[in-house]
């Protein structure tokens, strides 16, 4: 076969099953069950129809024949292209008819197209007005399909194709046969829009038709905004960072694991490093002393914020207050002297405290612009560059995940009204969803690795191209975003958190072995489903007698004003302003990226430099709870996958109960379920 360029028809209007014209029948949109038989009856007539593979000559002809008369019809510079698979829910069914006798197949007439076969004729399923309305050949459906690639409308009524626009229109409307009218006696009514055009020049193309109607501007995607500083642009690169400059992580502290901020990081011949200045509460007296930032030069060494709970605290009588604490209003003298139970350990009850307060928290950064309201011409809005929100940092242009699904939303503008009685952060993009497709040609190219789209960021689909050439090869099958709400304008409490790419979160949040596994077999899923959101720190470690707590975000100027007294007070994220000159930068690694951690020498204690410890020496280990109760995203586990999990653990829900019931089993990992009091050890966090 000559060699095809591939086309994909992004938009489609395929059902596969609708809802009869009385409302309350549901039906597939196929042949019909008895037409599906291929029982011969007494006679030896088999008279059936059956579905077309992919990778049949039939399938491929079709495909074949649509690709070139796109081509031909868009003026395409080649037009040797094919389409790589009929747009979203059409199916290829043949219908066969033939006689067997005496155990052979009778041919009728060898002439005939059907070959050995008395009938042999290909039927296109799919559209959105049910199994009667089929197209019969690729010519037939062609002018549909131009419809589906050029008109951005979706208006069935710009569609040329014979059912969309029939010239009769009984039976596709109901009540749209009209009454004879007289001789020479002009029509009553007005003629519906698909009447008129049929009545249209057949040498005017659907895609000139679609060209002159109304579009609106909601419909389009939007251009990817440009990267205007040099850490956005490193954080839109496919596999430069995991983890971003201002972000709380988890990160490992010898056998245990802490929580700490991200103050600057760094290349290395192709390795991360990251300087972590670690969470606590606040020092007091002369024996209590802030730790230093660690470097940790691995990004299996640390985990985002959201892919873990937070565990219970170390002062048992912090876990059951109706009205818990805050890192704010605790009560530090009162954990000193044991009014909350003996053996906690202040550090990492601190440290806790105060990550699930940045977790409610959110900063705008980098103003663009402040300009008039358009709905309030008397206030203003700015426009920002980037968003702290909660223990993550999202840049314009950046995928974050939304509350529904998989859903993902392109950033395209962060604003901020200002009025005398609204301060709140509203956040605009495309929306797009992740759709699956049959994809049965490995040699071709995958959707999501066709040429650069302008308005998705390459780190969606270089992702996708990785898990994509996993699940082609295995399940034939390949994934794409598709876009479902251009200029989509939501709150931040709709926002779960900022996207990550599955092919290289997933590797650590499991392990290398257990995601090659899942690879081999083609079925790494999003890595959304194995996190929780933003928000659901607030009552992850609370009994679940207690009331639900609501999270009320709170805006902080400026990303070191959010963490308050949990780190040193000279401690900076790189490229804030410091209150005093930095120091040296290390000399081992630096590439020109990297900031500097500033530390005030007089709050840490000697004895600790290098070695990043704890200053308590509890005894007690922390319970860290396993659970996952919070995350609200179904994970999509295939069987038998627990088995190449060790560190994993997964329970179907019981009954209707959504969400992840157990997630990471902590204790088989090293630092948790141990004690984390020690100095040997460090802190937990």
């Amino acid at each position: 076969m000559a060699r095809f360029h591939p086309i994909y028809i992004r938009r489609s209007d395929g059902k596969l099953e609708i809802v009869s014209r009385n409302g309350k029948v549901r039906e597939t949109n196929e042949p019909t069950t008895d037409q599906l038989d291929q029982k011969p009856n007494r006679d030896g007539v088999s008279d059936y129809y059956r579905q077309v593979t992919p990778d049949e000559m039939k399938h491929l002809d079709w495909r074949r024949k649509l690709g070139g008369m796109l081509a031909r019809e868009l003026r395409l510079q080649d037009t040797a292209v094919m389409l790589v698979a009929f747009p979203e829910n059409y199916r290829l069914y043949e219908h066969v008819k033939r006689t067997d006798k005496d155990g052979k197949t009778e041919v009728k007439t060898k002439m005939h197209a059907g070959g050995g076969n008395d009938r042999q004729d290909a039927y296109l399923y799919g559209h959105p007005l049910g199994r009667r309305k089929r197209f019969r050949s690729p010519a037939d459906f062609f002018p549909h399909l131009l419809w589906l690639a050029t008109d951005e409308t979706g208006d069935h009524d710009n569609c040329g194709c014979k059912v969309c626009s029939p010239e009769d229109l009984e039976g596709i409307v109901p009540g749209a046969k009209a009454a004879k009218p007289a001789a020479r006696q002009e029509p009553v009514t007005k003629p519906s829009v698909a009447q008129d055009m049929i009545r249209q020049s057949s040498t005017q193309s659907v895609q000139q038709r679609a060209a002159s109607a109304p579009k609106p501007a909601s419909s389009r995607p939007n251009p990817l905004p440009a990267a205007t500083r040099t850490e956005q642009r490193d954080d839109q690169i496919y596999n430069m960072y995991v983890y971003r400059l201002g972000e709380v992580v988890w990160f490992r502290k010898d056998a245990a694991w802490g929580l700490g901020l991200v103050l600057s990081r760094w290349k290395s011949d192709s390795r991360s490093s990251y300087s972590v200045q670690p969470l606590s509460n606040p020092p007091t007296g002369s024996y209590e002393r802030y730790s230093i930032a660690v470097t940790r030069s691995n990004d299996n060494e640390m985990r985002p914020w959201l892919a873990w709970s937070v565990p219970q605290y170390t002062h048992p009588g912090l876990n059951n207050m109706a009205d818990p604490m805050t890192f704010e209003n605790a009560d530090w003298d009162g954990m000193r002297q044991g009014r909350y139970g003996a053996g906690g350990d202040m550090n990492v009850d601190g440290s806790i405290l105060a990550a699930k307060g940045v977790d409610a928290s959110y900063t705008p950064l980098h103003p663009l612009r402040t300009v008039p309201s358009p709905s309030n011409p008397s206030a203003t809005e700015t426009h920002y560059t980037a968003l702290y929100l909660g223990a993550e940092k999202v840049w314009l242009g950046d995928p974050i995940r939304l509350s529904t699904g998989t859903d993902v939303l392109v950033l395209h503008s962060i604003v901020e009204p200002q009025s005398p009685n609204l301060s709140s952060i509203c956040i605009t993009g495309d929306t797009y969803t992740l759709v699956t497709i049959g994809h049965a040609n490995p040699d071709l190219p995958t959707p999501a690795a066709a040429s650069a789209n302008p308005t998705l960021p390459p780190r969606l689909t270089q992702d996708l191209a990785e898990r994509n050439s996993r699940s082609v090869s295995t399940h034939r099958r390949a994934s794409y975003w598709k876009l479902t709400a251009p200029n989509t304008r939501i709150p931040l409490d709709r926002v779960k958190g900022r996207w990550y790419e599955a092919s290289l979160l997933l590797p650590i949040l499991q392990s290398e072995e257990a995601y090659e596994a899942l690879a081999r077999r083609g079925e790494v899923s999003e890595v959304g489903g194995w996190m929780n959101g933003r928000g659901d720190a607030s009552n992850a470690n609370r009994d679940a007698r207690l009331p639900r707590l609501v999270r009320a975000d709170v805006r902080f100027g400026d990303r070191r004003a959010a963490f308050g007294r949990s780190m040193p007070a000279g401690a900076r994220v790189e490229g804030e302003a410091a209150a005093s000159p930095p120091p040296s930068r290390p000399a081992q690694g630096h590439s020109g990226h990297m900031g500097s951690a500033l530390v005030d020498p007089a709050l840490i204690d000697p004895a600790l430099a290098g070695s990043g410890s704890g200053t308590h020496n509890a005894d007690e280990g922390l319970d860290i709870d396993p659970h996952f109760d919070t995350a609200q995203d179904a994970l999509d586990i295939p069987p038998g996958a627990d088995d190449q999990m060790d560190s994993i653990q997964i329970n179907g829900a019981g009954g209707g109960g959504a969400g992840i019931e157990e997630f990471m089993d902590l204790d088989n990992m090293p630092g948790f379920g141990q004690d984390y009091g020690s100095q040997s050890q460090g802190y937990y966090g």
